[in-house]
């Protein structure tokens, strides 16, 4: 009498292996896109919204009364951190959504700095707010 289902070879468990091997580096390049264009984001709106302040501060900037470079700067900060969190929770759910199919691990160190990133880019969006508004 023959199985309905035949065991697996060797080879197609190796190119099991495989693919779920590229599914996860996909995975991960994927949020490292995420991280690289947060990142720019957040690190211009920075720029920006701290360079702006201090060119005013410094009266180098005299006539400049607006506060739209400082606002501009902490939108992207913004946009930034929301990138951060979307990429972050898309590929945390991935991986949920992996797991319940395969054995993988919870956690990468892509995902570690993605959350450390989130971290710091919030606190120092709170710095720069606080440092920012006039005393």
């Amino acid at each position: 009498m023959e199985d309905s289902e035949a065991k697996p070879t060797k080879i197609q468990t190796l190119q099991t292996e495989l693919a779920q091997a590229r599914t996860l580096l996909a995975m991960d390049r994927t949020l490292l896109a995420w991280i690289r264009t947060s990142l720019s984001l957040f690190a211009f709106g920075f720029t920006l919204a701290r360079f702006v302040h201090d060119l005013i501060k410094n009266k180098a900037l005299a006539d400049f009364k607006t506060q739209s470079p400082e606002q501009l700067g902490i939108t992207l900060m913004l946009l930034g951190i929301l990138g951060l969190v979307c990429g972050t929770v898309e590929h945390w759910l991935s991986l949920r959504k992996l797991n319940s199919e395969i054995k993988v691990a919870r956690w990468s160190s892509t995902l570690a700095v993605a959350v450390s990133l989130i971290v710091i880019s919030v606190l120092l969006l709170v710095d720069l707010v606080v440092n920012l508004t006039p005393h």
